[in-house]
């Protein structure tokens, strides 16, 4: 068994389609050393802006339950309910600020999280699969590149996590070993005061050391979902249909609308032809139109078929070259003719109508 993944042959960077596939089973470029150093920033902070409230509540707390006359406990009893009732009124000393402190670090959780990847869900994440705690199956996901990654990234965040800690604590011993010589509030405020300086400068320094750690995983994230230029055209032909169906399809309406189009040559009141090349069906109807409508126009092979199609049901045909070949290029099926053709179409129009015993 190969302990490195063989990408031969994927030499395409994944496209969007790629991406969100692979997003939706979960596999996403968050750096979870990131999060951890911004939760321990935002932890110190947190302690520096509450810890005042938390450890005086503390200290209440521990004074409180060490006084063992029961004259200064008047709702503890002998009974069981009387002890619950005891144990609440001492959480409730301390409720506020422990829970205003985790509340903040859920909310850096999920805004961290966001951040990196944006709303995620999943169902083959949060669905059970055997082979997860298979270590047959899971042998391979063990020893590839990006575990000696993590690994090589452990040992040096604990180096750094040493070396910051060797600072912080390094001319402060005697003053942690005399301790229990001073007094109980003291003590805790030199205690706080040391663990405060101490979580926020490995906050910083995992902070900076994880900014790496990001970069790793986008890195990672790109090249285990690299594709190979037959999988970019598969997807292609996926998002955008088979070449040839699409083909069909167009042909397909392109007949229909042909079709449609020939159908209302035997309503038009006259056909421009060029006369062999170009031929465009005319047709007014003063209660719908407010100008003449090109109802049909062909070149070539089509122009015949419409003229043929002219004679067919006694349509007039009009030799007008020039006419017929501006107004295929200008105008539409189903447009209504420019302005500038009013004049020349207008004329066109008087003359059959006169032919039919029409009124112009």
């Amino acid at each position: 068994m190969a302990i490195f993944d063989d990408d031969s042959g994927k030499t395409e960077k994944p496209t969007p389609g790629r991406l969100a596939e692979v997003r939706d089973r979960g596999d996403t470029p968050m750096s979870r050393e990131l999060l951890s150093a911004a939760l321990l920033l935002v932890a110190a902070l947190a302690m520096a802006v509450f810890g005042g409230w938390l450890m005086d509540g503390l200290s209440a707390t521990m004074q409180y339950g060490l006084n063992v006359d029961l004259r200064d406990h008047p709702i503890a009893g002998a009974d069981v309910s009387g002890a619950c009732r005891e144990i609440l009124a001492v959480l409730a000393v301390i409720a506020a600020p422990v829970l205003l402190i985790m509340g903040l670090l859920v909310l850096t959780a999920f805004v961290g999280a966001y951040l990196q990847i944006g709303l995620q869900v999943s169902k083959e994440v949060l669905g059970f699969k055997l082979d997860r705690v298979n270590p047959l199956a899971n042998w391979k996901r063990v020893f590839n590149v990006m575990a000696i990654g993590r690994t090589v990234f452990a040992a040096v965040k604990l180096a750094v996590l040493v070396a910051v800690l060797w600072l912080v604590l390094g001319d402060r011993w005697q003053v942690l070993m005399q301790l229990h010589e001073r007094p109980f509030a003291a003590a805790v405020a030199t205690v706080a005061d040391l663990a405060f300086q101490i979580t926020i400068w490995v906050a910083v320094v995992v902070f900076v050391v994880s900014a790496a750690d990001w970069f790793w995983q986008r890195f990672q994230f790109e090249k285990r979902n690299m594709m190979s230029r037959q999988e970019v055209e598969d997807e292609r032909k996926r998002s955008e249909g088979d070449p040839f169906v699409k083909g069909r399809l167009r042909q397909a309406r392109m007949e229909l609308l042909r079709q449609r189009m020939m159908d209302t040559v035997p309503k038009a009141d006259v056909v421009i032809t060029n006369p062999t090349h170009f031929s465009v069906a005319i047709r007014y109807d003063r209660t719908k139109n407010s100008a003449p409508e090109v109802v049909a126009k062909g070149v070539d092979d089509l122009a015949l078929r419409i003229r043929e199609l002219a004679k067919q049901h006694d349509v007039p045909l009009m030799e007008d070259p020039p006419l017929a070949r501006a107004l295929y290029r200008a105008c539409k099926v189903g447009q209504e003719i420019p302005e500038k053709f009013y004049q020349a179409v207008a004329t066109v129009l008087s003359h059959v109508y006169r032919l039919n015993g029409k009124v112009a």
